[in-house]
């Protein structure tokens, strides 16, 4: 469902990979011997970090997901093209998650309830346009490069259909 942890990274085999469409090659990162650590950063390096195998173990940094949005997300008016195609609550909770969000976060911004939202947010999945991501107890919603698209925005979290 979800690209990975960042468009460069990816899980192959049970071993962590680095590279992408930028790279020629794909390359393993080696694990230290106490083992590798994923660290999220929202603010730092655009870029994917890698702090090669010490005495202990490796640590590979990456951009948080949504950072880019993270301020901004759901503040702007959907476009009105969106409105006609979706329909208003539909293209506003598009707009909303930019930035991921859960079902009550978004009931209490757009002033609905609920229900209501998890209804929209249910043709919006089926249709391609936002993907879902449990955690821990909640459940994330986010837009995926189409839903960013038709939103006329550059996706936040680089979540592909």
């Amino acid at each position: 469902m979800f690209a990975g942890l960042h468009p460069d990274l990816r899980w192959r085999d049970g071993r962590l990979m680095l590279g992408g469409a930028r790279w020629r090659t794909e390359r393993v990162v080696d694990r230290g011997p106490g083992g590798l650590v994923l660290m999220s950063v929202a603010l730092g390096s655009p870029y994917v970090l890698i702090k090669k195998r010490t005495s202990t173990q490796t640590t590979v940094r990456y951009p948080a997901r949504g950072v880019g949005a993270l301020w901004s997300a759901g503040t702007r008016a959907p476009s009105n093209s969106a409105v006609r195609l979706l329909g208003r609550t539909r293209a506003e909770l598009l707009e909303a998650l930019r930035s991921p969000a859960t079902t009550t976060d978004l009931a209490r911004a757009l002033g609905v309830t609920p229900s209501a939202v998890s209804q929209h947010l249910g043709v919006l999945r089926e249709s391609g346009l936002i993907a879902r991501e449990r955690c821990g107890r909640n459940v994330l919603y986010m837009t995926t490069d189409l839903g960013a698209s038709l939103c006329g925005t550059p996706p936040a979290c680089g979540v592909t259909g």
